[in-house]
C-alpha cells in the first residue's frame, strides 16, 4: 500500500478516535451535571422544601449580549476598571470618569437595552415556584429584577442587587453645602428624578454615544451624583441599597449555595464560601469552566461544578424544580 494512502487511513482512524473520546466525556459530563442538578432540585422542591441561595455573577448576562467582567475577549477587567472603577476616580475628574468608563461601559445602548436570557428567566421561574429561595447577584446591569422585567425577573423580597444598578444614581457629597451623610448612604434616583438636562444627555450618550458636556448631578445638593454601583474602594455598607445585612443574613439559614457564572474573585463569592465552610453546607458551581484551585472550598466545589451556559443548565434544572412540585 502507497505510504500516502497509509498515512491517510492512520489520520482517518486518529479522527474517529478522538470523536469516541470527545462522545465519552460529553456523555460522561452529561450524566454528572444531570445528577448534580437532581440534588439541587431536591434541596429545593423536595419534601423538607430547604431555602438555596443562588449567587450570581457575569458569566449569566453573556447571552443578553453584556461582557463578562474578567473573562473572554470583551472583558470589563481588561479595560482599565481597576484603574477607573473607583470613588477616587470619580472624584478626581467626574466628567472624564462617565465619558470615558462610565457610560460607555455600563449605559451605552446594547447594555440599557438587554433584555434577561432564558437563564435570568429560568431562574425567575425557580424562584416564584419556591418563595424560599433567594437570589444575590454581583451584576448591575438590573436583568434580575422583576421591578424592570415583570415574570422574567424575580421580586424583591428574594432578590439583592449586592452591587446596585447601572442607570440609578446616588450623592457623592462633593459640593458646598452637600447632603448629609446619612441621606447619601439611603436615597438614590432614576434618570427621571435627575435634572431634564441631565437626563436628556445621559439618554443621548447612552443611544448615540455622545460625550456628556457635564457629570449629572444630584437633584437636591448640587453635588456631582455617582452611579448606584459598588465601586471598587467602596465597602458593602456603603449604600442600603446594596442590603448587606440581607445577604449576610441568608447566607446565616441557606440550606446550599449555588455559584452561577462567577470567577470567584470579589469579597461577596469569598464571604459565601468562608461562611459554607463554617456552616458545612454543600455548595455548587454552574459555569463554562472549573473553579480555580487556589479558592477556598475549591476541592468541594470542583467535585459539584455543572459545567455548560447558564442559559442551557438553569432552564433544566427550573424543569426539574417544576416536576417536584407539581
Amino acid at each position: 500500500m502507497p505510504k500516502k494512502r497509509v498515512r491517510e487511513e492512520e489520520e482517518e482512524e486518529e479522527d474517529v478516535r478522538v470523536a469516541v473520546e470527545a462522545s465519552r466525556r460529553e456523555a460522561k459530563l452529561l450524566v454528572r451535571n444531570e445528577k448534580l442538578l437532581g440534588e439541587i432540585a431536591e434541596l429545593i422542591a423536595g419534601k423538607e422544601r430547604k431555602g438555596v441561595l443562588f449567587v450570581t455573577g457575569a458569566g449569566l448576562s453573556c447571552a443578553s449580549g453584556i461582557a463578562a467582567f474578567r473573562t473572554g475577549e470583551e472583558a470589563v477587567w481588561s479595560r482599565h476598571v481597576t484603574d477607573m472603577g473607583t470613588r477616587k476616580a470619580l472624584r478626581k475628574d467626574p466628567l472624564k470618569w462617565y465619558n470615558e468608563f462610565w457610560v460607555p461601559t455600563f449605559e451605552a445602548a446594547k447594555v440599557r437595552d438587554a433584555r434577561p436570557s432564558a437563564a435570568h428567566t429560568a431562574l425567575a421561574k425557580i424562584a416564584a415556584l419556591a418563595p424560599e429561595t433567594r437570589v444575590v447577584t454581583q451584576n448591575v446591569d438590573g436583568l434580575h429584577c422583576a421591578r424592570k422585567h415583570g415574570s422574567e425577573g424575580v421580586e424583591d423580597p428574594q432578590l439583592v442587587e449586592a452591587h446596585g444598578r447601572a442607570g440609578l444614581y446616588r450623592c457623592l457629597r462633593s459640593g458646598e453645602a452637600p447632603c448629609d451623610e446619612e441621606a447619601a448612604r439611603n436615597d438614590w434616583y432614576e434618570p427621571s428624578e435627575l435634572s431634564a438636562e441631565d437626563a436628556a444627555n445621559l439618554e443621548k450618550a447612552a443611544s448615540e454615544g455622545t460625550q456628556l458636556p457635564a457629570p449629572p448631578r444630584c437633584p437636591k445638593c448640587g453635588s456631582v451624583a455617582a452611579p448606584l454601583a459598588l465601586l471598587f474602594d467602596e465597602c458593602y455598607d456603603a449604600h442600603f441599597f446594596f442590603e448587606a445585612d440581607a445577604w449576610d443574613g441568608w447566607m446565616d439559614s441557606a440550606a446550599a449555595f449555588v455559584f452561577v457564572g462567577t470567577s470567584f474573585a470579589v469579597e461577596l463569592t469569598r464571604e459565601a464560601l468562608r461562611r459554607s465552610r463554617e456552616r458545612g453546607i454543600p455548595v455548587y458551581d454552574i459555569n463554562l469552566v472549573m473553579p480555580p484551585p487556589t479558592i477556598t472550598r475549591a476541592d468541594v466545589l470542583r467535585h459539584n461544578a455543572i459545567l455548560g451556559k447558564a442559559e442551557d443548565i438553569l432552564p433544566k434544572l427550573a424543569s426539574l424544580v417544576e416536576r417536584k412540585l407539581s
